[in-house]
């Protein structure tokens, strides 16, 4: 799909690719036509678990973390790094992201993704991530 960004247009699929491409998350769906808006690249990225144990052993012993403790630190370690995207997208980009769930079945963390220029603004972009979040399981 192609989106609208400021005075140029970008294709969700080469960002897709740039996403898988250069780091650990994995694109399980495009989100971009949910947004009901043309200016918004949104996806559901998720992210393994053992990437980020990897991540988290380096500060904390995960042995004698809480599953509860352990959450916490997943989402916040997932956001963080979904952010960290940001470098790899297009000049004057904007992203968000929400990590909202842990799959245990498949030992991934969910995260909703969006991006878009600039000139959106970030309340707007936060609103729109926050509605995708309701869309989804």
């Amino acid at each position: 799909m192609y989106i609208i960004f400021g005075e140029e247009i970008v294709d969700s699929e080469e960002i897709r690719e740039t996403i898988e491409g250069n780091s650990d998350f994995k694109v399980d769906r495009d989100m971009c036509k949910g947004t009901k808006r043309e200016d918004v690249v949104a996806y559901q990225l998720s992210i393994p678990a053992k990437v980020l144990d990897e991540e988290l052993k380096q500060d904390y012993d995960l042995d004698e973390m809480s599953e509860e403790d352990l959450f916490e630190e997943y989402i916040s370690l997932s956001e963080e790094m979904a952010i960290g995207l940001q470098d790899l997208m297009p000049k004057h980009s904007l992203v968000n992201s929400i990590s909202y769930k842990w799959d245990n079945s498949s030992d991934v963390v969910k995260t909703v993704f969006t991006m878009a220029y600039i000139g959106l603004g970030e309340l707007k972009l936060n609103d729109v991530s926050r509605r995708l979040l309701n869309e989804l399981d």
